[in-house]
């Protein structure tokens, strides 16, 4: 067999499958409009950038402290708005790097296995990008997708420290995984702590009934535990952490465990992720037996590689650390999984690689074969450039409520504060992308304010003869669904006027 002829072959399917994945995530990523959630995080981080809160007491609207999430990630894009400005492709190319640094990621994961071939990390690159909530993730700037990111880097330094003798290069790595998943936690708080659990899995799946090996074990354990908890309890020290953690705990960790926030998970309650896990894998798993069937079908011989399972249970037992503490809280999201979806890919991908190598070591490609396969490439990757950048500026998500806040901007300086009226102030959408596009602030108390924004499709018809009888003007404005009012009266007012569905008190 002809090693080299199989590496080309695998070489043009990695070379394939970056085109391929580029472009998934690119198609999706570079046109106009995202996620509710990713557009709230990109105003914030727009915010901080600009010097609008700071980054233990981030700053959304009006008197609204952020501390729904840590502040990590917000920092990092707030980063990127410094260096590329205020446009909507900021928080585009921070998700695009997010996305090459995990990819990169997946890379030095799959080649540290020692037993992988040369460029058949595009395997479990591919499996991953087919699953749909991490096309959807990726695209959408949520805090899950960095997270992961930093998890996986943990995960790969603590992996690696495992498997030293070395014990100060083990020791270094260790500390290394521990301020990792320090920065994991700091993204989107305690579910990014899973690979404090890795020693004791690899003790599990490798060593378990060995005196020794336990002990090792735990102690790799406490001191990821101590350099995590140690940075925390630092951390703590200091007026502005506290505060910041204090609010996270109470607002956020504790009223999810409490079952007080939203619960999403239907009849299935907390089991809802289950069944998501299963159908977001759906897709990787059908390519999966499609590799089998294939080598089945044309008789190859899969390729002979030693302890690959024990590996992968070790892989799918990270997954399962990763996924299974979110089953705690009522508050559930399939994009919660991004972060655990990585290691059921990579278990699934140990299992299939056999085959898939098997497969391209049968039909091997000569260097001439290569030649050809790289002009079509080039051309391919050309065209897609052009394709790509057509969609620059295109509408996606959200396209008409993006062209009303790109025309209100016109309208108004930056930073205009607007009343609306009260129902208007639960529409998150509307909220959301007015402080992403203009900086703009709202105040449900209409009559404070010199202009009035009433969204006909949302505010009770009362408010218009209430504005009206207290001297507000409607002035001509181009959007149909919007009817804009300008104050003509006083600050002080006879509030008496008001109907009952409007009173002061009441506002």
């Amino acid at each position: 067999m002809n090693i080299k002829s199989g590496n080309n072959t695998r070489l043009a399917v990695c070379i394939t499958i970056l085109i391929v994945t580029c472009t998934l995530i690119l198609d999706r990523l570079i046109p106009e409009g995202i996620f509710l959630d990713g557009v709230t995080y990109a105003a914030i981080s727009r915010n901080l950038a600009i010097g609008k809160g700071s980054f233990w007491s981030l700053y959304y609207r009006g008197d609204w402290g952020f501390y729904e999430h840590p502040p990590l990630m917000f920092g990092i894009q707030a980063i990127f708005f410094k260096i590329f400005g205020d446009h909507y492709l900021t928080e585009k190319i921070f998700c695009f790097a997010i996305w090459l640094s995990t990819s990169f990621l997946f890379l030095k994961l799959w080649s540290g296995l020692q037993f992988t071939t040369k460029y058949s990390f595009a395997l479990p690159l591919l499996l991953w990008c087919i699953i749909p909530t991490v096309t959807w993730g990726y695209t959408n700037n949520i805090l899950d997708c960095t997270m992961a990111m930093f998890d996986m880097a943990a995960v790969l330094l603590i992996y690696k420290g495992l498997l030293q003798n070395n014990s100060a290069k083990s020791m270094l790595m260790m500390t290394g995984g521990g301020l990792l998943t320090t920065a994991a936690i700091l993204t989107k708080g305690p579910v990014g702590a899973f690979p404090l659990a890795i020693p004791g899995i690899f003790w599990l799946v490798y060593h378990v009934g060995n005196s020794k090996a336990f002990f090792k074990a735990i102690g790799a354990i406490l001191l990821l535990t101590t350099i995590v908890a140690g940075c925390f309890f630092l951390l703590y020290q200091f007026p502005a952490p506290r505060a910041n953690f204090d609010r996270y705990l109470d607002e956020q960790v504790f009223s999810a465990l409490g079952g007080e926030r939203e619960i999403t998970g239907g009849s299935m309650g907390r089991f809802a992720l289950v069944y998501d896990l299963l159908m977001q894998m759906l897709p990787p798993i059908v390519l999966a037996v499609v590799i089998f069937i294939i080598a089945k079908i044309a008789k190859v011989v899969p390729v002979q590689v030693k302890a690959h399972k024990k590996l992968a249970l070790f892989f799918l037992l990270i997954g399962l650390c990763a996924s299974l503490p979110i089953l705690l809280s009522v508050k559930q999201r399939t994009f919660y999984l991004v972060s655990s979806l990585p290691y059921f890919v990579f278990a699934l991908s140990l299992l299939v690689y056999p085959y898939y190598t098997g497969i391209t070591e049968k039909w091997p490609t000569g260097n001439k074969g290569m030649k050809y396969f790289r002009t079509v490439a080039t051309a391919i990757s050309a065209g897609l450039c052009v394709y790509l950048g057509s969609k620059i500026g295109q509408p996606g998500r959200d396209h008409q409520l993006i062209s009303n806040m790109k025309y209100i901007s016109t309208q108004f300086p930056k930073g205009q504060l607007l009343g609306i009226c009260p129902e208007s102030d639960k529409d998150y959408a509307f909220l959301a992308y007015l402080q992403r596009y203009n900086q703009m602030e709202v105040n449900p108390v209409f009559y404070s304010t010199d202009y009035v924004l009433i969204d006909k499709n949302v505010c009770n018809n009362n408010i218009i003869p209430i504005i009206s009888k207290m001297g507000f003007k409607q002035q001509e404005f181009g959007l149909e669904q919007y009817a804009l009012y300008k104050r003509t009266f006083p600050l002080k007012f006879d509030f008496t006027l008001l109907n009952p569905v409007y009173r002061k008190e009441d506002i």
